[in-house]
């Protein structure tokens, strides 16, 4: 039996066990030709900002692949950060002390947000009392000083597959009527199944074509659909509640659930919202 070390991500009070093996693989995602991914790190203590930078640098030079697409950026203070962003740069990830001069970690999220709506931001703090205050800036993760490398590394391998995740989040089709078709997952409220023929329900539109509604199961489930019904297949992100008969997305529309299927809809659905909460 494989032996577990246990510890703390600071995050939000679970544990996680992770593997010695999968801890020291390196995970890096692969991205496609010509995509950058930019990263930034802001800290006002020299000493925090030229260590997480060297755990970045060194995590990314253990990879056994061409990591030039990554570009890591550093600053000193909130100011030169949204400086920075004024001046037309754009960060897939940000990293962010909390206590800072001036302007602090909070603030300078407040005003990222303004900018990017879609930057992952870490926050960095000493004091585990703010993690309480820090969820209106969606943050992606924290992390309590002090920073041990294998605390930095997991938490960066996350953050990198989630972004690499993102941005392959697509899901393409052919219709008879507009030929390939190429959507994002994110857009995808849920696909429902009528004779021989695939409903899309996508946020703005809608699309038919011919499939088999297990193989679109098979294909979107690990983007957290989950079946409901043996005609439908529904995007949890739009979930709002699971009822004995039924299932209430966010738009207020009711689908049906069968109840042979509802403990599984009910625990897939639990799981998701316990994963999206960390």
């Amino acid at each position: 039996m494989k032996k577990y070390k246990q510890f703390c991500y600071d995050n939000f009070g679970n544990y996680y066990y992770i593997d010695q093996i999968v801890r020291s693989r390196c995970d890096l995602p692969i991205f496609n030709a010509g995509e950058i991914m930019q990263i930034a790190f802001c800290d006002d203590e020299k000493v925090y900002l030229d260590l997480l930078v060297g755990y970045a640098k060194k995590y990314l030079s253990s990879c056994e692949k061409d990591i030039s697409q990554v570009v890591i950026d550093r600053y000193s203070s909130g100011e030169e950060l949204l400086e920075a962003y004024r001046q037309g740069k754009f960060y897939d990830l940000v990293y962010l002390d909390i206590r800072m001069d001036k302007i602090n970690g909070f603030e300078t999220a407040k005003e990222i947000r303004v900018f990017d709506d879609k930057a992952m931001i870490i926050f960095i703090t000493s004091l585990g009392d703010y993690i309480l205050n820090c969820f209106e800036y969606r943050p992606f993760w924290f992390i309590i000083k002090p920073v041990s490398e294998e605390k930095f590394r997991y938490v960066f391998n996350r953050a990198l597959m989630e972004i690499s995740n993102t941005r392959t989040r697509k899901y393409s089709f052919f219709t008879k009527e507009y030929g390939n078709l190429c959507l994002d997952i994110d857009k995808i409220i849920y696909l429902e199944s009528v004779l021989r023929k695939i409903n899309i329900h996508a946020a703005m539109e809608q699309y038919s074509y011919y499939a088999n509604m297990a193989e679109e199961e098979e294909k979107l489930k690990k983007y957290d659909f989950v079946r409901i019904h043996k005609g439908y297949l529904v995007n949890m992100a739009y979930i709002q509640r699971i009822n004995k008969s039924n299932v209430v997305l966010k738009n207020s529309m009711v689908l049906p659930l069968s109840e042979r299927r509802y403990k599984y809809v009910f625990d897939s659905f639990t799981s998701y919202l316990a994963r999206c909460s960390i």
